[in-house]
């Protein structure tokens, strides 16, 4: 039996809503990008209704991750980006500092995250 284009759209808005995992961040910044700790590639940009900034879309560069996230300004106050994510990371992030005491200083983009090797 021949899958109509209907059909195939109903597959796919399900397989959508089935990621379920997203969130949305509003930061002030000068820029579009912001450092994350993951590695993007870009693959879309599109105008937006009712917004004069486009969107631009990132897939997850690591192999076999479907993470995907949107980036557009704030169409009321341009100074905010708002950064979206769709879906978890199936990897960590290519910045993460593992630590059994805290650090003085973390540098910019990096995730701390507790180590579980006893010294």
């Amino acid at each position: 039996m021949m899958e109509t284009s209907s059909q195939k759209y109903k597959d796919q808005r399900k397989l959508k809503s089935d990621m379920g995992h997203r969130i949305a961040f509003r930061t002030k910044s000068e820029l579009e990008i912001l450092n994350d700790g993951f590695k993007w590639r870009k693959y879309g940009k599109k105008m937006v209704k009712n917004n004069p900034n486009p969107r631009s879309y990132y897939k997850c560069s690591s192999s076999g991750c479907n993470v995907k996230k949107r980036v557009e300004r704030d169409s009321q106050d341009p100074s905010y980006v708002i950064t979206t994510y769709d879906g978890i990371h199936n990897h960590e992030s290519p910045c993460v500092l593992y630590y059994n005491e805290p650090p003085l200083m973390i540098p910019r983009g990096w995730t701390l995250q507790a180590s579980n090797v006893s010294s």
